[in-house]
């Protein structure tokens, strides 16, 4: 299946068919994350795109105390509210999957209890997906604000901020086989090609959205949008530990090994489906390690002649400095010898 024939072409649609199949199905994971929940639902009901249906995965934490949250945005919801409670925890993308069992969009999006959008984030991802010149694009990502957060007495305060330092302005395949480079709160994903792509892989306990982008760039190119249009949270696991913390960072060690783990299975599969082509990439591989040593090599001479040149500098000014006093001793004895003409001069000039 080609992507150009799963979507229909949007520059043929009119203005009130663009409006009316415009819908987003935004999805929220959720779990004891009161002070966070508030935030992403204002989050959510402060875009300028009305047109969306916030799907919210409680994914084993408290149902009463989410409900009572919840009931305080009843108006302003109007409707537009999903809520599916699990007894106890699936995980991350099984919450997602739950989510998508609901969603009704042409456009979804991941919205983590955690994190943010500008008011404008759905605005400006729809109206780039419905150009006629993007029209093959699967999804869409934006420039994202990194704000790092601790939480005190059920409040998140704001520490500092930077910009996301792994931005791209394409989304190219062979970055994003070395890492996600876009958070999920930065993505907008049209709705048939996350039904193509059947979810989240749910036996990954973490990386999944990893494994949805690089399953989601096999089915069609992702477009960008260079403006800080999501705001993606982290709060130190020291100071935030148990529910409030930051998987990136609180489960950092967990990532490590299932970055390992997940590429060993896809070159498993690779291996399993292509025998032979390992004798190529492993000559490929040989290669790149032999430029790498050569690489390395340098950078350690590099930083020997650096060190060097660090201890030799105070020698050198101290050499430098006794030159220019050799140089300037003849000139100071002429000086110092001339004084009787001077004070004539002085005398004739008037100054004594």
């Amino acid at each position: 299946m080609t992507y150009k024939h799963v979507f229909p072409n949007s520059h043929s649609l009119t203005p009130e068919a663009r409006r009316s199949n415009n819908l987003v199905s935004i999805i929220t994971r959720t779990k004891n994350r009161p002070a966070l929940l508030v935030r992403a639902v204002y989050s959510v009901l402060a875009q300028t795109h009305e047109n969306w249906e916030l799907i919210i995965v409680n994914d084993g934490g408290c149902r009463a105390e989410i409900e009572t949250l919840l009931a305080r945005f009843s108006s302003p919801l109007n409707g537009r509210l999903h809520l599916v409670h699990h007894a106890t925890s699936q995980g991350m993308e099984a919450a997602s999957n739950a989510g998508l069992k609901l969603a009704s969009g042409d456009f979804v999006a991941i919205h983590d209890d955690d994190d943010a959008w500008d008011p404008r984030f759905l605005e400006e991802t729809i109206k780039y997906l419905n150009f006629a010149e993007n029209r093959d694009y699967a999804a869409v990502v934006t420039n994202s604000t990194v704000i790092f957060e601790r939480i005190e007495n059920g409040n998140a305060i704001e520490l500092w901020r930077e910009p996301w330092r792994n931005w791209r302005e394409q989304a190219d395949y062979k970055d994003l086989l070395c890492g996600n480079l876009f958070p999920p709160i930065s993505l907008l994903v049209r709705k048939p090609v996350v039904d193509h792509l059947n979810g989240f892989n749910e036996k990954l306990p973490v990386l999944g959205d990893w494994d949805f982008i690089l399953r989601l760039i096999q089915i069609g190119d992702i477009g960008t949008i260079n403006r800080p249009l999501a705001y993606y949270y982290h709060r130190e696991p020291k100071s935030d530990p148990g529910v409030y913390g930051n998987t990136v960072l609180a489960e950092r060690s967990l990532h490590e090994e299932y970055n390992v783990k997940y590429r060993n299975s896809l070159m498993r599969a690779y291996a399993s489906g292509n025998p032979g082509a390992l004798g190529g990439v492993m000559t490929l591989i040989a290669d790149l390690d032999a430029r790498d040593r050569r690489l390395n090599g340098r950078i350690d001479r590099l930083e020997w002649l650096i060190q060097q040149h660090q201890q030799q500098l105070p020698y050198e000014i101290h050499r430098a400095a006794q030159g220019f006093d050799t140089i300037l001793r003849v000139p100071r004895a002429i000086w110092r010898r001339m004084y009787p003409a001077r004070r004539l001069i002085a005398q004739v000039r008037g100054r004594l």
